[in-house]
Protein backbone atom coordinates (compact mmCIF):
# COMPACT_ATOMS: atom_id res chain seq x y z
CA UNK A 1 0.00 0.00 0.00
CA UNK A 2 1.06 3.58 -0.45
CA UNK A 3 0.22 6.77 1.42
CA UNK A 4 -2.77 7.71 -0.74
CA UNK A 5 -4.30 4.25 -0.35
CA UNK A 6 -4.74 4.99 3.34
CA UNK A 7 -7.23 7.75 2.60
CA UNK A 8 -9.23 5.60 0.18
CA UNK A 9 -9.27 2.64 2.60
CA UNK A 10 -10.95 4.86 5.20
CA UNK A 11 -13.19 6.40 2.53
CA UNK A 12 -12.06 9.96 3.20
CA UNK A 13 -10.57 12.75 1.15
CA UNK A 14 -6.86 13.50 1.22
CA UNK A 15 -6.10 16.04 3.92
CA UNK A 16 -9.15 15.07 6.01
CA UNK A 17 -9.26 16.42 9.56
CA UNK A 18 -8.39 14.30 12.59
CA UNK A 19 -12.09 14.14 13.53
CA UNK A 20 -13.02 12.91 10.04
CA UNK A 21 -10.29 10.26 10.25
CA UNK A 22 -11.55 9.07 13.66
CA UNK A 23 -15.19 8.87 12.53
CA UNK A 24 -14.24 7.00 9.36
CA UNK A 25 -12.04 4.60 11.33
CA UNK A 26 -14.77 3.72 13.83
CA UNK A 27 -17.24 3.11 11.01
CA UNK A 28 -14.84 0.93 8.98
CA UNK A 29 -13.59 -0.98 12.06
CA UNK A 30 -17.18 -1.86 12.91
CA UNK A 31 -17.88 -2.82 9.28
CA UNK A 32 -14.86 -5.11 8.83
CA UNK A 33 -14.10 -6.58 12.26
CA UNK A 34 -14.04 -10.38 11.69
CA UNK A 35 -16.17 -10.90 14.79
CA UNK A 36 -18.97 -9.02 13.00
CA UNK A 37 -18.20 -9.63 9.33
CA UNK A 38 -17.75 -13.24 8.23
CA UNK A 39 -16.74 -12.52 4.63
CA UNK A 40 -13.35 -13.92 3.54
CA UNK A 41 -11.84 -10.49 2.87
CA UNK A 42 -13.06 -8.89 6.13
CA UNK A 43 -9.96 -9.73 8.15
CA UNK A 44 -7.57 -8.31 5.55
CA UNK A 45 -9.69 -5.16 5.20
CA UNK A 46 -9.82 -4.77 8.98
CA UNK A 47 -6.02 -4.99 9.11
CA UNK A 48 -5.71 -2.38 6.36
CA UNK A 49 -8.18 -0.07 8.12
CA UNK A 50 -6.09 -0.23 11.31
CA UNK A 51 -2.85 0.32 9.43
CA UNK A 52 -4.33 3.35 7.65
CA UNK A 53 -5.65 4.81 10.90
CA UNK A 54 -2.34 4.35 12.70
CA UNK A 55 -0.43 6.06 9.91
CA UNK A 56 -2.82 8.98 9.41
CA UNK A 57 -3.11 9.74 13.13
CA UNK A 58 0.62 9.56 13.78
CA UNK A 59 1.90 11.68 10.90
CA UNK A 60 1.16 15.24 9.79
CA UNK A 61 -1.23 15.41 6.87
CA UNK A 62 -2.82 18.34 5.10
CA UNK A 63 -1.06 20.82 7.39
CA UNK A 64 0.98 22.86 4.91
CA UNK A 65 3.81 20.35 4.76
CA UNK A 66 5.94 19.93 1.67
CA UNK A 67 5.72 16.97 -0.69
CA UNK A 68 9.29 16.08 0.26
CA UNK A 69 8.35 15.98 3.95
CA UNK A 70 5.33 13.78 3.13
CA UNK A 71 7.59 11.37 1.22
CA UNK A 72 10.21 11.30 4.00
CA UNK A 73 7.55 10.69 6.66
CA UNK A 74 5.97 7.93 4.64
CA UNK A 75 9.30 6.25 3.95
CA UNK A 76 10.17 6.36 7.65
CA UNK A 77 6.78 4.79 8.37
CA UNK A 78 7.38 2.06 5.84
CA UNK A 79 10.85 1.34 7.21
CA UNK A 80 10.10 1.43 10.93
CA UNK A 81 6.39 1.15 11.62
CA UNK A 82 4.36 -0.62 8.96
CA UNK A 83 5.22 -4.14 10.11
CA UNK A 84 4.45 -3.23 13.74
CA UNK A 85 1.09 -1.70 12.82
CA UNK A 86 0.17 -4.72 10.73
CA UNK A 87 1.10 -7.11 13.57
CA UNK A 88 -1.08 -5.16 16.04
CA UNK A 89 -3.93 -5.07 13.52
CA UNK A 90 -3.70 -8.86 13.12
CA UNK A 91 -3.98 -9.20 16.91
CA UNK A 92 -7.04 -6.93 16.91
CA UNK A 93 -8.57 -8.99 14.11
CA UNK A 94 -8.22 -12.17 16.20
CA UNK A 95 -9.88 -10.54 19.22
CA UNK A 96 -13.64 -10.40 19.66
CA UNK A 97 -15.26 -7.09 18.76
CA UNK A 98 -15.92 -6.30 22.44
CA UNK A 99 -12.25 -6.95 23.28
CA UNK A 100 -11.22 -4.80 20.32
CA UNK A 101 -13.41 -1.93 21.59
CA UNK A 102 -11.27 -1.89 24.76
CA UNK A 103 -8.03 -1.61 22.78
CA UNK A 104 -6.02 1.63 22.90
CA UNK A 105 -6.35 2.19 19.15
CA UNK A 106 -10.17 1.97 19.20
CA UNK A 107 -10.43 4.07 22.34
CA UNK A 108 -8.23 6.73 20.76
CA UNK A 109 -10.86 7.12 18.05
CA UNK A 110 -13.48 8.11 20.62
CA UNK A 111 -14.12 11.81 20.42
CA UNK A 112 -15.87 14.14 22.85
CA UNK A 113 -16.99 17.37 21.22
CA UNK A 114 -16.07 20.37 23.38
CA UNK A 115 -18.78 22.56 21.83
CA UNK A 116 -21.47 20.01 22.73
CA UNK A 117 -20.15 19.82 26.31
CA UNK A 118 -20.38 23.61 26.65
CA UNK A 119 -23.84 23.59 25.09
CA UNK A 120 -24.87 20.96 27.65
CA UNK A 121 -23.58 23.13 30.50
CA UNK A 122 -25.49 26.14 29.18
CA UNK A 123 -28.67 24.11 28.75
CA UNK A 124 -28.41 22.68 32.28
CA UNK A 125 -27.87 26.17 33.71
CA UNK A 126 -30.87 27.48 31.75
CA UNK A 127 -33.15 24.66 32.98
CA UNK A 128 -32.17 25.31 36.62
CA UNK A 129 -32.57 29.08 36.23
CA UNK A 130 -35.96 28.79 34.53
CA UNK A 131 -37.26 26.37 37.16
CA UNK A 132 -36.35 28.73 40.04
CA UNK A 133 -37.21 32.00 38.28
CA UNK A 134 -40.40 30.60 36.75
CA UNK A 135 -41.62 29.26 40.09
CA UNK A 136 -40.93 32.60 41.87
CA UNK A 137 -42.53 34.62 39.07
CA UNK A 138 -45.69 32.49 39.03
CA UNK A 139 -45.93 32.62 42.85
CA UNK A 140 -45.87 36.44 42.77
CA UNK A 141 -48.34 36.57 39.89
CA UNK A 142 -50.81 34.12 41.50
CA UNK A 143 -54.00 35.75 42.82
CA UNK A 144 -55.16 32.67 44.71
CA UNK A 145 -54.12 29.18 45.80
CA UNK A 146 -55.45 27.61 42.58
CA UNK A 147 -53.10 29.72 40.45
CA UNK A 148 -49.98 28.90 42.47
CA UNK A 149 -47.42 26.76 40.63
CA UNK A 150 -46.59 23.25 41.73
CA UNK A 151 -43.56 23.18 44.02
CA UNK A 152 -43.05 19.49 43.19
CA UNK A 153 -42.91 20.24 39.45
CA UNK A 154 -40.46 23.11 40.00
CA UNK A 155 -38.29 20.86 42.20
CA UNK A 156 -38.40 18.04 39.64
CA UNK A 157 -37.37 20.42 36.84
CA UNK A 158 -34.53 21.78 38.97
CA UNK A 159 -33.33 18.24 39.80
CA UNK A 160 -33.35 17.32 36.10
CA UNK A 161 -31.32 20.45 35.30
CA UNK A 162 -28.92 19.74 38.15
CA UNK A 163 -28.46 16.11 37.02
CA UNK A 164 -27.75 17.28 33.49
CA UNK A 165 -25.24 19.79 34.93
CA UNK A 166 -23.40 17.01 36.80
CA UNK A 167 -23.29 14.86 33.65
CA UNK A 168 -22.06 17.82 31.60
CA UNK A 169 -19.33 18.53 34.16
CA UNK A 170 -18.21 14.88 33.98
CA UNK A 171 -18.06 15.14 30.18
CA UNK A 172 -16.17 18.43 30.50
CA UNK A 173 -13.64 16.72 32.77
CA UNK A 174 -13.26 13.85 30.26
CA UNK A 175 -12.94 16.32 27.38
CA UNK A 176 -10.19 18.26 29.17
CA UNK A 177 -8.35 15.00 29.92
CA UNK A 178 -8.74 13.97 26.26
CA UNK A 179 -7.31 17.29 25.07
CA UNK A 180 -4.34 16.91 27.42
CA UNK A 181 -3.73 13.33 26.27
CA UNK A 182 -4.04 14.38 22.60
CA UNK A 183 -1.40 17.04 23.11
CA UNK A 184 0.93 14.59 24.85
CA UNK A 185 0.47 12.00 22.08
CA UNK A 186 1.07 14.62 19.40
CA UNK A 187 4.27 15.72 21.13
CA UNK A 188 5.45 12.09 21.47
CA UNK A 189 4.64 11.29 17.83
CA UNK A 190 6.39 14.42 16.64
CA UNK A 191 9.48 13.42 18.60
CA UNK A 192 9.32 9.81 17.29
CA UNK A 193 8.87 11.01 13.71
CA UNK A 194 11.86 13.33 14.00
CA UNK A 195 13.96 10.50 15.43
CA UNK A 196 12.85 8.02 12.74
CA UNK A 197 13.51 10.52 9.92
CA UNK A 198 16.93 11.37 11.35
CA UNK A 199 17.71 7.67 11.87
CA UNK A 200 16.65 6.82 8.29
Amino acid sequence: MNLWDYYSILGIRQGASDDEIRRAYRKKALQYHPDRNQSPEAQEMFIRVNEAYEYLTSHPHGRNISEEEVRRNYQAWVNYRQAEARKRAEEYARATYNEFRKSPVYRSATHIDGAMVLLGLLLATAVMFVSVYGYNYRMRAATGPREEPSLALAALTFIIGFSYMVISLLYLSAWLAQQKKKKQLADERKKENQESVQGG
